[in-house]
């Protein structure tokens, strides 16, 4: 063979490759796909109650599986908050209480009590509903033991109503049933 058909064969296998082998034809094809991460987004005080809002629509469409991440980190925003005014009313109080505060200063913390106060009330709310919420979701999925934890620490911390359709009602039947328990109770 001759040079000229030696290089003929080469061009010509190469050629042949060239056209066989895929390879990317766009910069978007170069790239691999990547799904864009999703974001959370923090819970904080201008955006829980607007998040409990969408739990509660949810759960009415009977929605368990989506409500049950919301659920647990609204429960722990509202925890952690309660803990946080706890500490913060017992030092305010005992320096409302210390003779060596200055009048102008227990005034002040006065307000800031009235304050917690409000924050109070309305995490004491949040809080309620979404241990409600949460020992509810686990009992209609199955988990039993994490559904009476829940429908426990509510009964504990709401205040008792006697009222045949109250959610206190409703957590202590749905509790029962968790326990296997039969009858009026």
């Amino acid at each position: 063979m001759n040079k000229r058909t030696i290089t003929v064969i080469a061009v010509s296998i190469l050629f042949v490759i060239t056209i066989l082998l895929p390879g990317p034809t766009s910069a978007a094809e170069k790239k691999s796909p990547r799904p864009a991460p999703v974001k959370e987004t923090a819970i904080n005080d201008s955006n829980i109650q607007g998040l409990a809002k969408k739990v509660d629509e949810a759960l009415k469409k009977n929605d368990l599986v989506s409500t049950l991440g919301p659920s647990l980190k609204i429960n722990d925003f509202a925890k952690d908050v309660l803990s946080s005014v706890k500490t913060v009313r017992a030092y305010y109080e005992k320096a409302v209480n210390d003779a060596a505060t200055p009048q102008n200063e227990k005034e002040n913390i006065l307000l800031k009590l009235q304050r917690l106060e409000e924050v109070e009330k309305r995490y004491n709310s949040i809080y309620q509903t979404s241990t409600f919420n949460l020992g509810y979701i686990y009992a209609r999925r199955g988990d039993a033991e994490r559904g009476r934890k829940y429908l426990s620490e509510y009964i504990k911390i709401t205040p008792f109503s006697a009222k045949k359709d109250s959610q206190w009602m409703k957590a202590k039947t749905l509790l029962l049933e968790l326990y296997g328990l039969e009858g009026e109770f």
